[in-house]
């Protein structure tokens, strides 16, 4: 009797000593960082990068932009004008073989040009639907017009207008065809006053909070990591404690506090300038609970928005100062919203990455579905783009 008690004992002494060491593990990954994002590297990453260097050039190339009135001024115009003229067709041709196989994609690109009047912006959103199609081997057609963009059958886009105005179709971008998306699409329109407002305050474009806020709601829908599931599936019985990432951007405790410390540090990187110092402020006299109040209450997600524009601006006024505007590259921006302020290193080759989501039978990564979303012409209409409307 007394070994049995003396077992029992034994048992649950260390039952709870082991459940014990999971919670202090748990609080230690925290708080030492393993619980970073180290993530993966896009295997379409270099392809990103040649997208982003090509676009620099042509946007160098931008001659309704040019006013000097010399010969040889006039020359380089005309030559630039060409070129823009070649652009114009070869996207035109691309747009018409990407609605071969996706209607409905050809449709948001040329809604998205009768908007913008950007033939760059409509570069990238080709780039991002060729992307998936390559992956599914339906890309010859766009590949051909690379060299037959000139044959003379070219359509103007107020016809292809006309040809794909009812499109109705399967979307190349195979995340965006289940309800888990609709879902998404539908809650965040209705947050536009919130996002617009955070955005404004933050000094960052609409769509590149969007961008991450919906990745970050494809990965909750879609994949658990391996990380969480080692540590904290055991601190469900704290409750809300079992919560890592608060609120739908999934900004973590060390991460606010540091985005906090940033806008009060002239001396940190990521220092946004003297009339930033005060924007996330407590009115409390305990931080820590209005912190967490923040952002984590249902239905009000305004500090959500808030605090993920301000880490991006933070992260982007980083790399701006050793050098290196990123405004333009919502993949990168995507990616370092995921891996976050310890693994921003400004440089001049920047991978596209972050943690890796698996939706159906695809899989992606957090930086490229936030370009993905960014250049879909999907919430168009509620977050238009703004700083890349060259």
């Amino acid at each position: 009797m007394k070994k049995t008690l003396k077992h029992t004992y034994n048992f649950f002494l260390h039952g709870f000593a082991l459940v014990g060491l999971v919670l202090v593990g748990g609080f230690f990954a925290i708080r030492f960082h393993i619980t970073d994002v180290k993530g993966v590297i896009d295997s379409h990453s270099q392809d990103f990068g040649k997208m982003a260097f090509a676009s620099e050039l042509k946007n160098d190339d931008n001659a309704e932009k040019k006013n000097d009135n010399s010969i040889l001024d006039i020359n380089k115009q005309i030559q630039q004008l060409a070129k823009i003229k070649e652009l114009r067709l070869k996207n035109i041709c691309a747009i018409d073989a990407i609605g071969y196989y996706s209607p409905i994609n050809a449709k948001n690109i040329l809604i998205a040009f009768e908007k913008t009047q950007s033939d760059l912006i409509v570069s990238k959103m080709i780039f991002a639907a060729s992307l998936r199609l390559i992956e599914s081997g339906k890309d010859a057609e766009i590949k051909a017009c690379e060299k037959n963009w000139n044959n003379g059958n070219v359509l103007e886009y107020d016809s292809l207008l006309s040809k794909y105005a009812n499109a109705n179709s399967s979307n190349a971008f195979p995340w965006m065809n289940d309800d888990q998306w609709k879902t998404i699409k539908t809650a965040i329109a209705k947050d536009k006053v919130q996002i617009d407002q955070a955005a404004k305050i933050a000094g960052v474009e609409p769509r590149l909070i969007v961008s991450s806020a919906i990745v970050e709601q494809l990965r909750l829908f879609h994949s658990q990591r391996e990380l969480y599931k080692k540590f904290f599936e055991p601190l469900k019985i704290l409750g809300n404690s079992n919560k890592i990432s608060w609120g739908v951007m999934g900004i973590k405790e060390a991460t606010a506090i540091s985005t906090e410390n940033n806008l009060r540090d002239p001396g940190s990187e990521y220092y946004l300038g003297k009339q930033m110092e005060h924007v996330l402020d407590f009115k409390t006299g305990d931080p820590a609970a209005e912190r967490y109040a923040r952002l984590t209450t249902q239905g009000d997600y305004y500090y959500s928005y808030l605090y993920g524009g301000i880490y991006l601006r933070e992260m982007m006024e980083q790399w701006k100062r050793a050098g290196f505007d990123i405004q333009y590259r919502p993949e990168i921006i995507g990616t370092l919203f995921n891996v976050g302020f310890p693994q921003s290193h400004p440089n001049p080759d920047p991978k596209v990455g972050g943690s890796a989501i698996e939706i159906g039978e695809a899989k992606y990564s957090f930086g490229s579905l936030a370009y993905e979303f960014y250049y879909s012409g999907e919430l168009l209409d509620e977050f238009p783009f703004i700083i890349n409307n060259d």
